[in-house]
């Protein structure tokens, strides 16, 4: 009985041995992804701020449209000032 005990305590020594490493190895390889993830998410965090300030800037800026067009007879008002003159 004494014998039996004895395997009985190696075997569960062994079996927790072997559930630990491998609980160790899940826990080391979750970890790595989460980093991992984590990494990911502040890079786009990151570029997404950067897009964003880059659109407000954009924003910011004054704009200069193009001078309107003129038709042809847009001198006459001119000339017309200059013959009251």
């Amino acid at each position: 009985m004494n014998n039996d005990f004895a395997e009985f305590a190696q075997g569960f020594r062994e079996r927790t041995a072997k559930r630990l490493l491998e609980f160790e190895k899940t826990l080391a390889k979750a970890q790595d992804e989460l980093e991992k993830s984590a990494d990911k998410a502040m890079q786009e965090a990151r570029r997404e701020r950067g897009q964003v300030g880059r659109r407000q800037a954009v924003a910011q800026r004054p704009r200069y449209d193009a001078a309107p067009a003129r038709s042809r007879n847009a001198s006459g008002q001119v000339q017309s000032v200059l013959r009251r003159g």
